[in-house]
């Protein structure tokens, strides 16, 4: 069987999308999928693969995999990803788009589809006390998934990588957990590493981003208007109204044909 795929990022946080929309779903095991094609250098590579569903009430739904064929509950990267796709598509500026964590809005900000807006919902502080895991201290997040922030002085570049699977294997998430590495800069500039569940260090995460600049608000580090700068580039993070907003630029890689 062959099927069409694109591959789109956001700050480099890289994605396989299958549309399928007008066509029925392949009875294939897309877990599997996931850990042939998501390979670095052995395969395309990507942090994951998207399918893009029809939905009778919202644009599409959105279905996630990671790049260890983990299923994924919410990702704010591949989120902006499909909203320029289908505003391309179906010639709209709003689009609703459904995923496991619920109905996520984004907005078309630029004539060319690139500049994305994403409403995340209501994110929520699981307890307003730090946990300790692994020598750090951090908060845990639920922002359609489940993250550990944790506020540090020095961020060097390979922070993530080097602590990140033991504090996702750590006891205290049986299920995982994606990780946040935040230095601030200012009361509206934050610079962070992330390590994903499912997919290790990535150049970005949505989630994390808007994660991030929520735990820093509740405890007053940081503004409601925050630029996150990390390793694949910036996004930009509103609080409003109890609502966080994720906006960054999308870019196409390239399209083509795998067999499966």
């Amino acid at each position: 069987m062959k099927l069409d795929f694109f591959k789109m990022h956001t700050q480099g946080n890289d994605y396989i999308y299958f549309d399928f929309t007008e066509t029925k779903t392949p009875k294939i095991d897309f877990s599997k999928l996931a850990i042939k094609l998501c390979k670095r250098h052995f395969s395309i590579g990507s942090d994951g693969i998207v399918l893009i569903l029809k939905d009778d009430d919202s644009e599409a739904f959105m279905k996630i995999f990671n790049a260890d064929g983990s299923e994924g509950k919410m990702c704010g990267s591949a989120l902006m990803c499909v909203s320029s796709y289908l505003g391309k598509k179906l010639a709209k500026k709003t689009l609703n788009i459904d995923t496991i964590s619920g109905v996520r809005t984004g907005l078309i900000l630029d004539k060319n589809f690139n500049e994305i807006k994403i409403n995340m919902g209501s994110p929520e502080i699981i307890s307003r006390e730090p946990l300790t895991v692994e020598n750090f201290s951090g908060y845990l997040i639920q922002i359609g998934n489940k993250h550990f922030v944790t506020f540090i002085q020095n961020l060097s570049a390979d922070i993530a990588a080097k602590f990140g699977p033991f504090i996702e294997d750590n006891k205290s998430f049986p299920d995982g957990i994606n990780v946040e590495f935040v230095k601030i800069k200012a009361k509206n500039s934050i610079e962070m590493r992330v390590w994903e569940r499912g997919s290790g260090a990535t150049l970005s995460c949505g989630t994390g981003a808007c994660a991030s600049v929520y735990a820093g608000i509740q405890y007053d580090l940081l503004s409601n208007n925050v630029k996150v700068k990390l390793p694949g580039g910036e996004v930009s993070v509103e609080y409003e109204n109890e609502e966080i907003f994720l906006t960054g630029i999308v870019f196409s890689v390239f399209t083509g044909i795998v067999e499966v």
